[in-house]
């Protein structure tokens, strides 16, 4: 069995600023025991925790190329300390998207009622985001469900600063809003 002989953090930070690729293989090989137990131990698959380590190792390549990087901690920590944020942002946007249904709603448990009621106005927003125009809703998207911040999203959307993204958001908030009452409208009239 070959004995895997890894670098020092330091040097590993050093290639990564030279733009080095080969260290990204020594880098998931390195942490991904790591966060596999992290993420299996805070109910993740094995995917998962590739996923979550390939993000990781995204924005520790962002921060180490940027200059201004200064690891004030081990790597390891670092990369873990990325994981558990990731993940538990991952973990409150799938909360918010996959709603699970009732087996049964005939047996007139409270708890089951609110489950359905709870399911139907989560389709209702479903819809309306859906209506929206493709910017407004991924805007939306952006900020609410993956929870980024308005710098990040004016770069991911191409507005000029954060304030212009404030502002659009505010607009496709209210436009958002405007939809669900006229759906709420329709349905009572359905009614």
């Amino acid at each position: 069995m070959r004995k895997i002989i890894f670098l020092p953090e330091q040097k590993l930070l050093n290639r990564i600023k030279s733009n080095d690729r080969a260290v990204l293989g020594e880098l998931f090989v390195r942490y991904k025991k790591l966060v596999a137990s992290y993420i299996s131990k805070h109910g993740g698959d094995p995917s998962d925790a590739e996923d979550m380590l390939q993000e990781a190792i995204i924005v520790v390549w962002q921060k180490a190329c940027s200059g201004k990087f200064e690891l004030k901690s081990k790597l390891s920590t670092y990369i873990l300390a990325i994981v558990k944020n990731k993940w538990s942002a991952e973990m409150r946007k799938r909360s918010k998207f996959s709603p699970e249904l009732p087996q049964d709603i005939s047996d007139g448990n409270p708890s089951t009622l609110e489950g359905v009621i709870k399911a139907e106005e989560i389709a209702t927003v479903r819809k309306a985001l859906d209506a929206l125009n493709p910017i407004c809703k991924e805007l939306l998207m952006l900020f609410y469900f993956e929870e980024r911040n308005l710098r990040d999203i004016a770069r991911i959307l191409g507005f000029a600063n954060p304030e212009v993204a404030k502002s659009k958001k505010y607009q496709c908030k209210k436009s958002l809003e405007t939809m669900l009452k006229q759906q709420t409208a329709n349905a009572e009239r359905r009614i």
